[in-house]
């Protein structure tokens, strides 16, 4: 009987065990694949300044298109709802979209902003996706009235009534862009790990190569103290691309000291059936472990 006779069927399975093993990250479906501008290294790219998210009352209008203005010499990305619209399912997605991919919350606080129920619901989000948040005053409010997420912060101060509004714009700008990199990395990973959640945590959304190593880096930075701060949805994410990637290196390298085994087994058969076996045994062992 001929070697290639004797090993024909076992042939046939590893050549089904490769191709059962992924070499790397693939989907199916074209829609969840990361596009253009979604990867991490596109946060390295053309880094003007910070996306903002500016969230105020309708009655401070005026000195938002003021502030809009003096943000936006620099091309920025600014998103501000214009538009007086009665708030509805699909206008709160879209303002949870505009926070999720803006690198900064500005609130501006006045009297009003601080009793609005829309402004609230913007400062919760905010809140809820650790976005770097920053206070501007354009009219005196009560300390005591304003939520602990916003009290707490640094105000700064555009008051028409002595506040230089030149001098207070450098410091909008310095806190706007403080460690741009990293906070651009944080709204990136955010709106990839968002979309992997609505997906009900799909394997193929995850973080691979040179991706997960940046983002892994990036986490090592917050750990140092860098802001803003990972979520808890930041570290499921980067914890899972990072399993699913050990996971597939051991994978790779079970493969790969199979296929030796079973290359030892054809060159030397009669040691070659007794190896097959107990390797064989081990390798569906430890998948149907794992």
């Amino acid at each position: 009987v001929s070697t290639q006779s004797t090993w024909g069927p076992f042939n046939r399975i590893i050549e089904s065990a490769f191709e059962n093993i992924p070499t790397h990250m693939s989907t199916d479906k074209a829609d969840t694949k990361p596009k253009s501008g979604e990867l991490l290294a596109d946060a390295d790219k053309d880094l003007v300044g910070a996306s903002i998210f500016i969230s105020y009352s309708r009655k401070d209008k005026a000195f938002v298109k003021n502030l809009y203005d003096a943000l936006a010499i620099d091309d920025r990305n600014i998103w501000v709802d214009w538009e007086d619209i009665p708030p509805s399912n699909d206008w709160l997605d879209e303002i949870h979209k505009g926070i999720e991919q803006s690198d900064c919350f500005i609130f501006v606080l006045s009297p009003d902003s601080i009793r609005s129920e829309v402004c609230n619901w913007e400062v919760d989000h905010a809140v809820k996706n650790g976005k770097r948040i920053i206070p501007v005053v354009c009219r005196d409010v009560d300390y005591r009235e304003v939520r602990k997420e916003l009290a707490s912060l640094n105000w700064i101060f555009f008051r028409p009534d002595g506040d230089d509004f030149d001098a207070a714009m450098k410091l909008l700008l310095k806190a706007v862009d403080l460690d741009l990199r990293h906070a651009r990395y944080h709204t990136k990973i955010l709106v990839r790990s968002i979309e992997w959640e609505r997906h009900d945590f799909e394997k193929s959304l995850l973080l691979t190569g040179n991706d997960l190593t940046r983002a892994k880096h990036w986490l090592s930075a917050s750990a140092l103290g860098k802001e803003p701060k990972p979520t808890t949805l930041h570290l499921s994410f980067i914890t899972a691309s990072d399993s699913l990637a050990n996971s597939m290196k051991k994978r790779r390298l079970i493969a790969i000291f199979f296929a030796v085994i079973v290359l030892i087994a054809i060159l030397m058969p009669s040691w070659g059936v007794f190896f097959f076996a107990l390797i064989f045994s081990h390798f569906f062992v430890y998948f149907s472990s794992t």
